[in-house]
């Protein structure tokens, strides 16, 4: 089942749309309340960091799926010119960055160094805690756009590059904290970015049974 795509930005309105949207294909999906959160929670988290990352961000959300595994998109076009592009770069270059904490501010910050380096090796792109080698986009459920797109970037080779120390002693012990912390790193099976362009897609896969 793949539901209609709607339109999300930096609105808080179209938060609490995104909300609605999500608890409704939970419930066309058939999951139960403690799978609808789990849901929300991944939306909520991910939405967030958009609007962290970006102060003005729009785009369309979309699920597919069902009670056992679903897939949440969303394709989002970021409006950054280049002096806020800059900045975005500019603050976390040395991987140093205070403003850049925890999983999800490394995945914005993934993002947005993307958004300025779409092709390069994403060990130049991020510094210490890079993904190494090449990263394919997986099959999966409903995922045709983002083989438009170039995939920069994937939780499960991240977490692969966490478990076998492929990162310096400081950077795996503060990718490790991170990966307990965070509500996306926990709850979601993989997640996927895509880039091309200014155009960003992230599709976060989840399995309940």
């Amino acid at each position: 089942m793949v539901s209609d795509k709607f339109m999300v930005n930096s609105d808080a309105g179209r938060m609490a749309a995104a909300r609605y949207a999500t608890e409704n294909f939970a419930w066309q999906a058939g999951l139960d309340k403690r799978d609808t959160l789990r849901l929300s929670l991944l939306v909520e988290e991910t939405l967030g960091m958009m609007k962290a990352m970006v102060e003005d961000f729009y785009g369309r959300l979309w699920f597919s799926g069902d009670a056992s595994a679903c897939e949440i998109h969303l394709e989002a076009t970021a409006n950054v010119d280049s002096d806020r592009k800059q900045a975005l770069l500019s603050v976390s270059s040395t991987g140093k960055n205070a403003a850049v904490k925890g999983f999800m501010g490394m995945l914005g910050d993934v993002i947005s160094r993307a958004l300025n380096n779409v092709g390069h090796a994403m060990d130049e792109a991020y510094g210490e805690t890079a993904v190494t080698g090449s990263v394919v986009a997986p099959a999966g459920l409903g995922t045709p756009n983002l083989y438009d797109l170039t995939p920069v970037w994937t939780l499960e080779q991240y977490r692969e590059n966490v478990e076998k120390g492929r990162m310096e002693a400081d950077a795996l012990e503060r990718a490790k904290e991170d990966l307990e912390k965070s509500i996306v790193a926990n709850l979601a099976d993989d997640v996927v970015v895509g880039v091309k362009g200014d155009r960003i897609e992230l599709v976060i896969k989840k399995k309940f049974r």
